[in-house]
């Protein structure tokens, strides 16, 4: 190699050392004049609090890079990509009672939770947002801070059409929806031959109770088809980290861990049976898959009010006061099969629950 290019090659890689260096200070000085940030999530019975929390905090670090991000949740994190795990600077496993005082070791000055209270957090004098997607209004009470503080920002977590609660009922200053927050999966119109295949997930599956019924209802759907069904159908199980103590169902053929890929499954099954949680109905949405919903019980989440409105849109329902409805609609699925038209969802609200945010200091 000459001198020249020795020199040239020499000076290229001072230019590269000081980018680094100046990148560095900057993500630096960001960490001093911008204070972290702190998701609180609780993901006992299921994960949607902790994926939509990661979605948010990526849109968060892709504007603001030098911000330190923490994640506090009440059980052992599962679901969540690499990408998702990334974002954060730490994690932290705590009680429900004692999330408060671990996120006040993170050091963090802005505080996000979604769906959940935490004892205490009213004391930490910081911001405080709330993330939360549509709950009936009898419950929203339950998200009021105590002693009297308001909420800086409550983030509504679908479009302002669909729900949009007072802000007084939250005792928040600042109310604002983004629209919905969801992981796009898009179409699969690849049609494939040999027996459709029918993906049964069932989420978090609740409480034990709650599973039990559940399982009960999609079995007796499933076993009335089959003794109908005039083609042979496979049906394939998702069993997640949160569901795996609640066992196999009896018409289930084969079981699947889908890991943080459950809606890439959605994506190329034949037909979806699915709870009707906030974050599977939205993943199913930007589908074509065909989908038939099963509302289990939650405290502070509709999931019948979601299937019924859903329903009709992603396929159809299943009301345990007609219970045939669904066996028809699945048999016919399965004669007969046919995608749907994914569903415009707008664009995906993260971007804006995370600039909401950051404008809170």
């Amino acid at each position: 190699m000459g001198q020249k290019t020795q020199d040239e090659s020499r000076a290229l890689l001072n230019r590269l050392g000081s980018l680094a260096t100046s990148t560095k200070k900057i993500a630096a000085e960001t960490r001093v004049t911008s204070p972290d940030i702190c998701f609180l999530a609780t993901s006992k019975s299921g994960l949607g609090h902790l994926r939509r929390s990661a979605t948010i905090a990526q849109a968060v670090k892709a504007r603001a890079p030098g911000r330190g991000l923490h994640l506090i949740s009440n059980a052992p994190l599962a679901g969540l990509t690499h990408a998702d795990l990334a974002a954060f600077d730490s994690i932290g496993v705590y009680e429900r009672s004692e999330m408060a005082k671990g996120a006040a070791r993170t050091g963090a000055g802005v505080l996000v939770l979604d769906t959940i209270t935490v004892p205490g957090v009213e004391a930490l004098e910081l911001p405080l947002a709330l993330v939360l997607r549509e709950t009936p209004d009898a419950q929203l009470h339950r998200f009021q801070l105590a002693n009297g503080r308001h909420w800086d920002l409550v983030i509504i977590a679908n479009p302002p059409d669909h729900w949009m609660p007072q802000a007084g009922a939250l005792r928040a200053r600042a109310v604002a929806a983004v629209g919905w927050i969801y992981r796009p999966t898009g179409p699969r119109r690849k049609v494939v031959a040999g027996h459709p295949t029918i993906l049964i997930a069932t989420g978090g599956g609740g409480t034990t109770e709650s599973a039990a019924a559940l399982f009960a209802s999609i079995d007796s759907v499933l076993a009335n088809v089959r003794q109908r069904a005039t083609l042979p159908f496979n049906v394939v199980q998702a069993i997640g980290p949160r569901a795996k103590g609640f066992g196999q169902m009896a018409q289930a053929d084969s079981t699947v861990d889908p890991g943080a890929a459950l809606n890439e499954l959605f994506g190329v099954a034949d037909i979806v049976i699915s709870t009707a949680g906030y974050n599977s109905v939205l993943e199913l949405a930007t589908t074509d898959t065909p989908a038939l919903l099963v509302p289990i019980p939650r405290s502070i989440d509709d999931q019948t009010a979601r299937a019924r409105l859903w329903g009709p849109i992603l396929g159809a329902w299943h009301d345990e006061n007609a219970p045939m409805d669904a066996c028809d609609w699945l048999d016919q699925q399965i004669a007969s099969p046919a995608r749907r038209d994914s569903v415009n969802l707008g664009p995906s609200g993260e971007d804006s629950a995370a600039d909401a945010i950051l404008r809170l200091g």
